[in-house]
C-alpha cells in the first residue's frame, strides 16, 4: 500500500461503487482492501452521523479491520457532494506503516454463503469442499491445507456457521459463485444448478453436456468457474 494523499483524494472522492460496497459491509464479514495480501475480518462497524454546521462532512462510516495484531480502521466519510475513503492504522507488526493513512481503490467482501463446507472433529474452522474430491465421495479442503492426516466430512454451511470461521485461503482463492439452473440448449431439461467456485470462476463460459433425455452433445452456455458444488446427479 501507498500513502494517501488527503487533500487530492478529497478533493477528487471515490467511485459510486466503491462507496456502495463499504456502506454494504457487516460485522463478520471478510474483505480484502486494495488487493493486499493480507484478508481482513470486520470487528465492528459503527455509522455516525455529523451535525456540526461548521464541518463540512456529513457523515461517516468506520469499519474495524483484524488481521493477526493488525487492527486498522476503514473509514468512508460523506460530504454533499462526493464521499472519500481511506485506511488508518491503528496498530501494526510492521513498524513502517505506523500512523500512516492510506487511500482505498478497492474492498473487496469476499463470499461465505456456500451449500456445504469441509471440517473436522475438534476443529474450528471450515474449507470449502474440493470440488474434485467431492465428485468422488471425499472430503477434502479446496485450498489443499488444514490439518494434515485428519478426517474431515462435508456439512451443510448453516450447522457450523457462525461458530467456525471461514478459512481465509478458500474465502480468498476459491470464490464461489451461484450458478443459475443449466438446461440443455436442445430440449431445455434442467442438466445442472448449485454453486461453482475456483480461482478461474471469469474464465469458463460454457458446459459441455450429454443430456440423457434428448441426447444432445456440446456446450451449454453459462457463467461459468473451475469447480463445482451441488450439482445434480443428471450431470454427465
Amino acid at each position: 500500500m501507498g500513502a494517501t494523499d488527503a487533500t487530492a483524494t478529497a478533493d477528487a472522492g471515490v467511485d459510486p461503487a466503491l462507496v456502495d460496497t463499504i456502506q454494504r459491509i457487516e460485522e463478520g464479514d471478510v474483505l480484502v482492501v486494495n488487493g493486499d495480501s493480507r484478508t481482513w475480518d470486520v470487528t465492528d462497524v459503527v455509522d455516525r452521523a455529523i451535525e456540526d454546521a461548521a464541518d463540512a462532512r456529513e457523515s461517516k462510516r468506520v469499519c474495524r479491520l483484524s488481521c493477526g495484531a493488525s487492527v486498522f480502521g476503514l473509514e468512508l466519510v460523506a460530504y454533499p457532494d462526493r464521499h472519500t475513503a481511506s485506511l488508518h492504522v491503528l496498530a501494526t507488526e510492521d513498524w513502517t506503516e505506523d500512523g500512516q493513512v492510506f487511500e482505498v481503490h478497492d474492498v473487496e467482501i469476499l463470499t461465505q454463503q456456500v451449500p456445504w463446507v469441509v471440517v473436522t472433529g475438534g476443529g474450528d474452522t471450515y474449507h470449502f469442499p474440493d470440488p474434485q474430491a467431492a465428485a468422488f465421495g471425499e472430503a477434502r479442503p479446496a485450498c489443499g491445507g488444514g490439518n494434515h492426516g485428519a478426517s474431515y466430512r462435508i456439512v451443510r454451511s448453516n450447522t457450523v456457521r457462525p461458530t467456525y470461521s471461514g478459512c481465509k485461503d478458500c474465502l480468498r482463492h476459491e470464490k464461489p459463485v451461484a450458478l443459475e439452473s443449466v438446461t440443455c440448449p436442445s430440449c431445455s431439461k434442467a442438466i445442472c444448478h448449485g454453486t461453482v467456485q475456483g480461482g478461474a470462476v471469469g474464465a469458463v463460459d460454457g458446459l459441455s453436456i450429454t443430456c440423457p433425455r434428448c441426447g444432445f452433445e456440446g456446450v451449454a452456455d453459462v457463467d461459468g468457474a473451475s469447480g463445482f458444488v451441488g450439482v445434480d446427479d443428471s450431470t454427465t
